[in-house]
C-alpha cells in the first residue's frame, strides 16, 4: 500500500508572490509599455501593483475559486481566468499611478502568472 502524502500541494506562497511581482513589469516591457531604460522609479507603480496582485492571489483567489466553483465546472475551468483578470484590475485600482493599459495586457499577465506557477510548482 502506498504511503499517503499529507504535504500541502501547490505553489509555495513565496513563489506566487515573486511571480506576481515580476510578471506585471515584465509583461509591460514585452508589450512596449515602458519606453526607454528600466528605471526603478518608473517601474515602482508596476512593482507595487505586482505585490498587491500577489497578496490578492494568496488571499482572495482561493476563496473566489471556491465560491465560483460551480461556474468553473460549467466553463471547464475558464472562469478561473476571469477571476485572475478581475484580481489584476483590482490590484491596479489599489495602486496610485498605475492603470491597466489594455485588456490584452491583463490577459497576458494572467496567462504568464498561471503558466509560471504551473511549471515551477505544479499549481493548477
Amino acid at each position: 500500500m502506498a504511503k499517503r502524502d499529507d504535504r500541502r500541494r501547490g505553489a509555495p506562497w513565496v513563489l506566487i508572490l515573486l511571480t506576481c511581482v515580476l510578471a506585471v513589469p515584465t509583461v509591460g516591457e514585452l508589450m512596449g509599455i515602458y519606453p526607454g531604460d528600466w528605471d526603478l522609479q518608473a517601474l515602482r507603480p508596476a512593482l507595487l501593483t505586482g505585490a498587491a496582485l500577489g497578496v490578492a492571489h494568496l488571499v482572495l483567489r482561493p476563496v473566489l475559486r471556491l465560491i465560483f466553483s460551480p461556474l468553473g465546472c460549467l466553463t471547464l475551468g475558464l472562469f478561473g481566468l476571469v477571476i485572475d483578470l478581475a484580481l489584476i484590475y483590482l490590484a491596479a485600482a489599489c495602486v496610485e499611478g498605475f492603470e491597466v493599459p489594455s485588456f490584452a495586457y491583463a490577459l497576458v499577465t494572467a496567462l504568464l502568472i498561471n503558466a509560471i506557477c504551473a511549471i515551477a510548482a505544479g499549481r493548477r
